[in-house]
């Protein structure tokens, strides 16, 4: 690994407004227009994730994407042109040069192989992981959700959702942090997938009229549990392709109760204005209430759940029927 003193002398030097909590270093999007600090990265392992463009990466591709030049070149860059310090000083033979190959038909097979699926009923409790894994899905009333946990490698000590279609393999997953400390979400990256997240609409049913269309995946799972079709956008920021995917839906907007959801709503809704002749709504949260899960989580039946939804549906623009999926 690289020293933690070479990632923070990098780092510093690049991006002139940042923001240090413990070993978390935030400075704005290398990849969008940002201005609220949406790159993260951990100055321990070198490992970043960038929540506006919804890239994530090993340092050495945080080099590159930085000074735009191939990955190879980055890693000579680290070794001898930006700090000339001596090759030996560097430990990169734990860094996954085989990710910046053209992406596996199996990639995320193979990685997926060393986790495990996490059993409710058979959980162990002298392993910490386990208990925070059981602990989460608990909380969040998540039971019925078939998840998976890592206990080494880079998706360490955290929740594994996978990401399927029916009894396919998973082509994606999304990594939760199952403790306070860290990035909260450590996703693959595009060379092992071979999909750009921003690309990805889960769950997905192609033959469904209407949809519920949330930021993340628990949100979208919340939302199935309760009896409706809800798909994620991975974030607040609907893409071009999720857009094309959508033309012909009928879309509820189901995102966060914060401003990123609401900024999110009004730009989904003018991105989809040019692709969509239908019309769309909002569905609108309670007071107090930040997403779907703690909605879920609050609610003790379905029909309470959905009543919430009555309740909070907003038109944009206009209106059309959504209440068969809602009796």
């Amino acid at each position: 690994m690289l020293p933690t003193s070479l990632i923070k002398e990098y780092l510093y030097a690049k991006f002139s407004v940042n923001r240090v909590f413990g070993e978390e270093f935030t400075t704005n999007s290398i990849f969008m227009d940002d201005d609220k600090m949406k790159l993260s990265v951990n100055v321990e392992t070198g490992l970043w994730q960038d929540f506006k463009a919804h890239e994530t990466g090993n340092f050495p591709q945080l080099v590159s994407a930085v000074e735009g030049i191939p990955y190879e070149a980055a890693l000579k860059f680290l070794r001898s042109k930006l700090f000339d310090s001596p090759e030996h000083l560097f430990d990169i033979s734990s860094i996954r040069v085989e990710l910046q190959k053209p992406a596996k038909h199996n990639a995320v097979s193979e990685i997926f192989s060393s986790f495990s699926k996490f059993d409710l009923n058979h959980s162990d409790p002298t392993s910490m992981t386990d208990r925070l894994a059981r602990k989460f899905i608990l909380s969040r009333k998540l039971h019925k959700f078939d998840f998976y946990i890592a206990k080494n490698g880079r998706y360490s000590n955290r929740l594994i959702i996978p990401y399927a279609y029916g009894d396919s393999e998973p082509f994606y997953f999304q990594a939760r942090n199952l403790s306070v400390l860290g990035t909260k979400y450590l996703n693959p990256s595009r060379e092992v997938t071979g999909v750009k997240s921003s690309d990805i609409l889960f769950p997905y049913k192609e033959d469904a009229d209407y949809i519920f269309m949330t930021e993340g995946p628990l949100d979208a799972i919340s939302l199935q549990l309760n009896g409706l079709n809800a798909t994620c956008t991975q974030g607040s920021n609907l893409s071009v392709s999720q857009a094309e995917k959508l033309k012909d839906k009928q879309i509820v907007f189901a995102y966060d109760n914060d401003e990123a959801g609401r900024e999110g709503v009004v730009q989904a809704r003018n991105m989809m204005l040019t692709k969509n002749k239908n019309h769309f709504m909002v569905a609108k949260l309670p007071e107090g209430i930040k997403d779907w899960n703690e909605l879920h989580v609050k609610c003790t039946k379905a029909a309470e759940f959905k009543s919430y939804i009555t309740n909070g549906l907003q038109a944009v623009d206009f209106s059309y029927e959504v209440t068969e999926a809602l009796d």
